[in-house]
């Protein structure tokens, strides 16, 4: 059988696929993704493919007649035509929590970069400030606070907010946060006091979004939202950009009605110099960096390819996208294999 390979993975994993399969590897970060025409070519007589940063949409799908899984190192397979690959007989594997400890930590991370004021930091030592206006000047103009005692709110109780609460809770704060799908008693457990969305802005010094992107959640903070976050407190966004309205971002922050920002995310990507909340002196833009570990290459590779060895010994894992396809793609594997 063959396979096709469009992903990060470590020399283990694409070992294991090697012992099973004819691997066709095509990842390189400087050819930036294959388009569908491109991905034809390669998947056509594929029976497997590991993805994580290329679209599959219907019209891949339906050119790869002996493609019987995909495997998706991503959390949430939006790259994938789903419904077109239930009809087609495509299995799909995603990798839940491949990046949750990286991205916690990025977070945690921010959140002291804010409020000690340290990429401005950096800034003064690289533009002479420091030499030309003086010890006295930066000791002042770059005076943060403390996090013991301060209030963290956290929009997102799921895998990746309850690591940032866990990391947070040796930092002697109090932590606030909502989540609709997650009970008081829930957050307890974990040391949050659960609080209604509005709440948990007005009360925090730093806010801090983990919440996937879907039409639940696109524009959840608008200027109503931001409107109720305190005059100096620091909003930390490494989860999705189209959460927050953009908008109405930009005009609080230039307004200086809230202390400040820590981006990791944008609406399009990459951005440059030039991008009006890269210019502010109030907030702190990372390219998106948050799942950007080594260690996050070992967690997708085992977990993807786990799943995929899983599926081929008779298993339905735990990771399985669209079950409902499953019967179809074990009929396609059982041709394929003869």
């Amino acid at each position: 059988m063959k396979a096709f390979i469009g992903a990060r993975i470590t020399d283990r994993w694409l070992h294991e696929l090697k012992e099973r399969y004819n691997v066709e590897q095509s990842f390189h970060f400087s050819q930036g993704n294959l388009n569908p025409a491109q991905l034809i070519e390669k998947m056509h007589e594929c029976h497997v493919a590991v993805i994580e940063n290329d679209d599959v949409p219907a019209e891949v799908l339906k050119a790869c007649p002996d493609l019987f899984a995909v495997v998706d190192f991503r959390g949430t397979p939006s790259n994938v035509d789903m419904e077109e690959a239930t009809r087609q007989g495509v299995v799909v594997f995603n990798t839940p929590g491949r990046n949750a400890d990286a991205v916690a930590d990025f977070a945690v991370g921010m959140m002291i970069a804010c409020a000690r004021q340290v990429l401005p930091g950096v800034d003064t030592i690289r533009k002479n400030w420091w030499v030309e206006k003086g010890t006295r000047w930066a000791y002042v103009t770059h005076q943060g606070y403390d996090l013991p005692g301060k209030t963290i709110g956290l929009v997102g109780l799921g895998a990746i907010g309850r690591l940032v609460a866990k990391r947070l809770s040796g930092f002697d704060v109090r932590l606030v946060g909502y989540d609709p799908f997650v009970t008081a008693e829930a957050a307890a457990a974990f040391g949050v006091e659960r609080l209604a969305l509005e709440d948990v802005l007005a009360q925090a010094d730093i806010v801090s979004l983990h919440v996937p992107l879907n039409d639940a959640t696109r524009g959840m903070i608008g200027a109503r939202e931001l409107a109720c976050m305190k005059p100096g407190a620091y909003l930390v966004n490494t989860a999705r950009a189209d959460v927050v309205d953009g908008t109405a971002l930009l005009e609080v922050l230039r307004a200086g009605r809230i202390g400040g920002a820590a981006l990791d995310v944008f609406s399009e990507e990459p951005i440059g110099p030039d991008d009006p909340l890269a210019q502010l002196p109030n907030v702190v833009c990372t390219p998106h960096l948050g799942g950007a570990t080594r260690d996050v290459v070992e967690n997708q590779s085992r977990i993807g390819v786990s799943a995929l060895l899983a599926f081929m010994n008779g298993e339905s894992p735990a990771v399985c996208v669209n079950p409902q396809a499953l019967p179809a793609a074990r009929e396609k594997m059982a041709r394929a294999r003869g």
